[in-house]
């Protein structure tokens, strides 16, 4: 069992990662959003512009724009998910903490 100190000593170091992951994650987010627009309006014109009944349409804008975004997106939701793991982390050993004072 970890000792109050090496406990409060983690808690530090989860804070201060998670500060610095939640600026990543700003500006991950900022990027998956922008290109989330750029693929709509992308995806949009395409359809516009393509012939046939309109499930052909989509399916010819889907398949023409489809991995628009996708960097952007798995970072942002890659984030996400770290930053949700270390607020867990950092429960369990505020949790831990209490117990043992």
């Amino acid at each position: 069992m970890r000792t109050p100190a090496e406990i409060i000593q983690r808690l530090e170091d989860i804070d201060d990662d998670l500060q610095n992951r939640t600026l990543e994650l700003e500006h991950a987010a900022m990027a998956w959003f922008q290109k989330k627009r750029e693929r709509e309006q992308l995806l949009a014109t395409a359809f516009i512009s393509a012939e046939g009944s309109v499930a052909e349409r989509h399916a010819r804008a889907d398949r023409d724009h489809a991995t628009v975004g996708a960097l952007e997106e798995a970072q942002y939701e890659a984030l996400k998910a770290v930053v949700r793991t270390l607020e867990a982390r950092s429960a369990i050993g505020m949790s831990l903490l209490k117990v043992q004072r």
